[in-house]
């Protein structure tokens, strides 16, 4: 049994403007703060303007407001599988009651840009969730939960992906058991092996975990469907809202689904289609009640192990609270690991029992994470960090492990950060902080093809923005796919029209938003030069094809085609050929550190690197050397893929030293100020001593 976590930031104030804005009066938001550094943020009041549909909450909203110098205009329709969202709450001294909620959430797109996405619900007249637009990941969250003035009511708090730093640092694993042996030496629950007798009637004789199956349909999505919970100190934090609590759960899963969604676990170059769908919600209500096992949990690692004792049957249940404690983690999950007697744990894990003490055995779940929205401080965390936390632990629920920091390939650094599930995040969040690295990509498919058979056909809804099982396309509703896809019938069509397909009553053939084969006009593409598809380790490749929108079976790429990034060049069909094979010189190795991370050949008698000599070709202008590859004559160095020698034993200790430095200089102005404020006060006492003396000697002269 593995478990992992995930720390919370450590990092300090140096300089910039913080949204450090503590919570006075009665609120249920009192002592939360933001301890992040948030270079740049701004208030915002958003005009809302609902549609003229007769219906409270309204099916579509369109949001209005200003920012960052520049205005923005969000066009939101309603989420309808919300509506269809389980919840159930778990009342003091009473059974489990199913909630009936009163709440729409939202999601669509801008006004200005077919590829922003939009997520969230109103609260406090504002929308909180997310954005994205351009490259940029912008945050809403209502300005009532970090100002108590009612000046702030209405008022909506925003700030960039770019603007925060200290997100996620140091997330070493501190308790994950690499055998079995270490796991029985160092956690009270002795897990009985997947392969030996389980007693009871919890379970068959024997379990047996099994992968995915995916040949009923193949090119359909398929779905983990998660329980979200909530303790009772969530559900006060929110004032005891149900509503609200719900919408916030859910925006975690969306979040998690979003970045699943577009991942391409097994390498064929397609998207997986892997979703996260959050069938229910459950709320403690009370620390008052017997069923409720992580009430008085002393730590996160017990509040888990707690966690565990919730007998459920789903493929993963996650668990958010708002709970202060001295470790500096703010998440934790059951991983599994790979093969026949591999650890238990993590999805679509079966009920086990797990022996506590000497005798007893105590049924358990370990398809469990929990995370908790408050660090060892008592400050709230903002919602960009928990939506990456539940991501990174549902992540870690799949069966990926942190990424190692000296593989450049999982864990580049660099421009574009470090990826999801890397132990130490960049200070800033990245292109690479939402995305799985190559290394978690192969654990992750991994996990699906050995235990992956709780996963189940997901038929989708026609209307959410998602392609999904035989819809040609899905661009939302009317108001959205006027600015989304022109090309798509709308989910909100009139007859005789059909729903999320091609919109042939305007002469539609295709999508572009659907296929690259397709012009923005609607129509097939004229030309036979487009790639639309490429495998950069099979040297398959195909390119479209004259009035067809389809992107063909691939073929075997040409000779010379780049491979491995551009590391090397595909011959007769495989990867194992070189810019320099190609061209008739030999493959040499650069001795000079700059120059070792690209592919050099030798002419002349000289090791050069190939483009110097004019070696290049249509697709790429420079051949590099894959990432991870060692250069400069030492494991210590690792090429990033870019042509660029690191030395990555050093950015390991420079990484460390930088921590240091930043709490020693921290230190040092503390005493500085101290010092300074003693120094100040003896100059103020001495200043007015004599003031005081002269008035006392005039008195006694008086009488």
């Amino acid at each position: 049994m593995h478990i992992v976590d995930i720390l919370s930031s450590l990092s300090m104030p140096s300089g910039w403007l913080f949204l450090f804005v503590v919570m006075m009066g009665s609120s249920a938001h009192a002592e939360s703060m933001y301890d992040h550094e948030v270079k740049n943020y701004e208030l915002i009041t958003p005009l809302v303007i609902p549609s003229e549909a007769d219906r409270n909450p309204p099916a579509e909203l369109e949001i209005q407001f200003r920012a960052f110098n520049r205005s923005f205009c969000l066009l939101l329709h309603e989420d309808l599988e919300f509506q269809d969202l389980e919840v159930e709450s778990l009342e003091a001294h009473g059974p489990s009651k199913s909630v009936r909620v009163n709440f729409t959430f939202f999601e669509g797109t801008g006004n200005d840009s077919t590829d922003s996405v939009v997520a969230g619900y109103l609260c406090s007249e504002v929308l909180c969730g997310t954005f994205a637009e351009d490259g940029v990941v912008y945050f809403m969250e209502s300005a009532e939960f970090f100002f108590s003035n009612s000046n702030y009511s209405r008022r909506a708090i925003i700030y960039r992906s770019e603007d925060v730093e200290g997100l996620v640092e140091d997330l070493w694993r501190k308790h994950g058991f690499n055998d079995s042996q270490k796991q029985r030496n160092s956690n009270p629950y002795l897990v009985r092996n997947l392969l030996f007798p389980a007693s009871g009637n919890y379970f068959g004789r024997y379990y047996f975990p099994k992968g995915i199956d995916r040949s009923a349909q193949p090119g359909a999505d398929y779905a983990c469907r998660i329980e979200m919970v909530a303790d009772h100190t969530l559900y006060q934090y929110f004032n005891k809202d149900i509503d609200t609590l719900s919408a916030f759960l859910y925006l975690h899963g969306k979040y998690a689904d979003s970045v699943f969604r577009k991942t391409d676990f097994d390498g064929d170059g397609f998207k997986d289609n892997i979703r996260i769908v959050v069938k229910k919600v459950f709320v403690y209500k009370s620390a008052n009640e017997a069923n409720y096992p992580m009430a008085y949990a002393a730590d996160l690692i017990d509040f888990l192990k707690r966690f565990t004792r919730r007998i459920q049957n789903h493929c993963l249940s996650v668990c958010l609270c708002y709970r202060r404690y001295s470790s500096q983690a703010i998440g934790r999950a059951y991983k599994p690991t790979s093969g026949i007697r591999g650890s238990p744990g993590g999805i679509c894990q079966k009920v086990l029992k797990l022996q506590s003490g000497r005798s007893a055995y105590v049924p358990s779940s370990l398809n469990t994470a929990v995370v908790t929205i408050r660090n060892n401080r008592g400050q709230t965390l903002p919602l960009i960090t928990t939506l990456l936390a539940v991501t990174h632990e549902i992540g870690h629920s799949f069966g990926s492990d942190h990424d190692p920091m000296d593989n450049l390939l999982c864990s580049p650094g660099g421009d574009k950060g470090y990826y999801l599930m890397h132990p130490k995040t960049t200070r800033e969040l990245k292109d690479f902080s939402n995305v799985f690295s190559p290394c978690s990509r192969q654990e992750i498919h991994r996990t699906l093809q050995e235990r992956g058979e709780c996963l189940k056909v997901y038929a989708g809804t026609c209307g959410n923005g998602i392609r999904e099982g035989d819809e040609e396309c899905d661009c939302g509703w009317e108001g959205i796919c006027k600015t989304l896809d022109r090309c798509c019938t709308p989910a909100d069509a009139k007859t005789p029209e059909k729903p999320c397909t091609f919109r042939r009553s305007a002469g539609a053939q295709c999508s572009p938003k659907e296929s690259p084969c397709c012009s923005d006009d609607c129509s097939v593409g004229t030309s036979n030069d487009t790639v639309c598809y490429h495998s950069d380790a099979t040297c398959l490749v195909s390119y479209c094809e004259v009035n067809s929108s389809s992107c063909p079976v691939p073929q075997q790429a040409p000779d010379g085609y780049p491979c491995q990034s551009t590391s090397k060049t595909c011959l007769r069909g495989t990867c194992n050929s070189s810019v320099c094979l190609d061209n008739g010189l030999k493959a040499c190795t650069c001795e000079e550190r700059h120059l070792s991370c690209f592919v050099c050949c030798e002419k002349s008698n000289q090791c050069r690197p190939a483009h110097t000599i004019g070696l290049k070709n249509p697709w790429v202008n420079i051949f590099v050397a894959l990432a991870g590859s060692p250069c400069n004559g030492s494991e210590n160095f690792r090429c990033d893929g870019a042509g660029n020698c690191i030395n990555v034993k050093a950015r390991r200790i420079d990484e460390k030293v930088g921590q240091e430095v930043l709490w020693w200089t921290l230190a040092i102005l503390i005493v500085v100020f101290v010092i300074l404020l003693f120094m100040f006060l003896c100059l103020l006492r001495s200043h007015l001593a004599p003031s005081t003396l002269q008035v006392s000697s005039n008195s006694n002269l008086t009488s």
